[in-house]
């Protein structure tokens, strides 16, 4: 007689059961997991600007500012630093790009769900002039934090008055 090889029904039923519970569990972690990642991921985009800007202001021992735009083009006069950002050589010292300051960088915007938003003073531009250290268009010191939230998720790049941007974790508690 021969014996067949094989799973019974309910043995297929409960491993199915056992996998379901699995992924019930390990699903929401995943989402997170992924959620900061792409934080991660916009943080560091932002920074590298930043670092971009500050090595470009003191290379032309210019003003030059980084400041956020929804066209790639000028720097838009609302809404928040995930629509994108432009890097250009402020000629005239104004805080937004006129039709010839030269462009040296843009970054298109994020469709991945992170808000990004300054502090007043570095809402819509941050400044940095010849020395690397930061200027507002009035000449006073730019000090300020630049919050990326994905839901309760959040880091913050906080600009120091003489320019040096550092990264914390936190801002987004809901």
């Amino acid at each position: 007689m021969r014996k067949e090889a094989g799973v019974t029904l309910v043995e297929l039923l409960v491993t199915l059961a056992l996998l379901g519970v699995l992924l019930g569990i390990g699903a929401p972690a995943f989402g997170k997991l992924i959620q900061d990642s792409r934080l991660v991921t916009a943080t560091n985009g932002l920074i590298a600007a930043l670092h971009f800007t500050r090595s470009e202001a003191v290379r032309l021992n210019a003003r030059v500012t980084l400041c956020n735009s929804d066209d790639g083009v000028y720097c838009a006069g609302e809404g928040g630093w995930e629509q994108g950002w432009i890097v250009f050589v402020d000629v005239h010292g104004t805080g937004t790009r006129e039709a010839d300051d030269p462009l040296l960088a843009v970054e298109s915007g994020r469709a991945d769900g992170i808000t990004i938003t300054g502090n007043t003073p570095v809402q819509r531009y941050v400044s940095y002039v010849g020395l690397g250290s930061t200027r507002s268009a009035t000449g006073g010191l730019q000090m300020g934090t630049i919050t990326l939230c994905a839901d309760e998720l959040g880091r913050q790049i906080v600009i120091s008055r003489t320019g040096r941007a550092r990264v914390q974790k936190g801002g987004c508690e809901t």
